[in-house]
């Protein structure tokens, strides 16, 4: 709670000796209202019982002692946020090192200064203070980038998704991911699939998904082709986004029959091509990342093939090839590519993915968000 305006900061002063009390009553009676307490035992029922700004703290006291008496108010989460000054005759570095290893805040040495205490409280008072005002700023923003959240959450998990052909597996480092996974069907059956990777993660990268996601599936209805909807979002993104928010994207566009697929691939890790005929084919960058020039990309398809009978197609986020092992060794796109191909071959689950990734990084998790998708004929 913050200190109220007009109202006096307290400070309890600990010491057993009155004539110690009386002098530090002198040196801060005008400033600040000063309670007394002559034991350790009756200093930590005055701090648990009262409000207390900050305690001025006797080592040497009979019974408990002041290192025994911080040590309790340090493990009671409601008075640990206390600062703890001592006053002690004892002057060894040894002394000070062991209460500030308790948690003391400073450590002044009789006979005190009193320049120094009024200093010294000072400023731990403006401290303690400034602690306050931050935890109360963080209590804030904690709740409004929740809220923040919550709306982007809830306006992604709003797309109409046609699973239809389309396995996917995701994984996101916060309650936001800035990877984004699409699939809508055209009127006339062409189907259309995107895997988009924005710069950076967390709630701003997930600020780009919504839009995204609106040009993703209004264009798809309209019947526009896959070609023109990259167009729209890169141009978009171009004249929404600040500078530093681009998005990798690796799309599909599969014929009303599905005969036929053309492949863009903006930024993104290679695209995989699986079939048993001809094994792998991978399709790489072509583009840059959508956001970063309205003029550069004309967005033609960066690869047109013929989609096979039990071919797949794998698209994925760098956060897949960039996890690191223990020893500080990306994954890589050889290890992902033996690892599509057994799942193409055996038709295990994506969820593979993140087992295989699991093992490798021995237990530390991704350090990226990351997206799989494989889109069958």
């Amino acid at each position: 709670m913050t200190q109220s305006s007009g109202t006096k900061p307290t400070i309890l002063v600990v010491d057993d000796t009155p004539e110690n009390i009386d002098v530090l009553r002198g040196i801060l009676g005008a400033d600040y209202t000063i309670k007394i307490a002559n034991s350790g035992q009756l200093a930590l029922k005055i701090t648990a019982a009262q409000h207390t700004d900050l305690i001025l703290l006797d080592v040497m006291m009979p019974g408990m002692d002041g290192h025994e008496v911080c040590r309790q108010l340090k493990a009671n989460p409601l008075t640990r946020a206390i600062p703890v000054i001592f006053i002690t005759a004892r002057a060894e570095t040894g002394d000070e090192v062991q209460g500030l290893a308790l948690g003391a805040a400073d450590y002044l040495t009789k006979p005190v200064v009193p320049a120094i205490v009024k200093a010294r409280v000072q400023t731990q008072l403006a401290l303690r203070q400034a602690r306050r005002e931050l935890e109360e700023t963080n209590l804030i923003l904690s709740d409004e980038k929740e809220l923040l959240e919550d709306i982007v959450s809830r306006m992604r998990s709003a797309s109409p998704f046609d699973g239809r052909k389309v396995r996917h597996i995701q994984s996101s480092l916060e309650k936001t991911c800035g990877d984004i996974v699409l699939s809508a069907y055209r009127p006339d059956g062409a189907q259309h699939v995107l895997v988009g990777d924005f710069s950076g993660h967390g709630l701003p990268a997930a600020f780009g998904g919504p839009l995204v996601s609106y040009i993703f599936y209004h264009l798809s209805a309209e019947g526009c082709t896959m070609r023109h909807i990259l167009q729209e979002m890169n141009r978009i993104l171009c004249r929404q986004l600040p500078t530093q928010l681009y998005m990798a994207a690796g799309a599909l566009e599969l014929s009303p029959d599905r005969k036929r697929v053309m492949a863009w691939n903006c930024g993104l890790p290679r695209i995989l091509c699986l079939s048993a005929a001809h094994g792998v084919n991978r399709i790489s960058s072509g583009g840059l990342p959508l956001g970063i020039s309205e003029s550069t990309d004309t967005f033609e398809p960066h690869e047109q093939a013929e989609m096979e009978s039990g071919m797949h197609i794998y698209l994925y986020s760098d956060g897949i090839t960039e996890a690191m092992s223990v020893e500080r060794e990306l994954y890589g796109q050889a290890r992902l590519e033996a690892l599509a191909s057994r799942i193409h071959r055996e038709q295990l689950p994506l969820e593979m993915v993140w087992q295989e990734l699991a093992a490798y990084c021995g237990g530390q998790g991704l350090s990226d968000d990351a997206v799989m998708v494989e889109v069958s004929p």
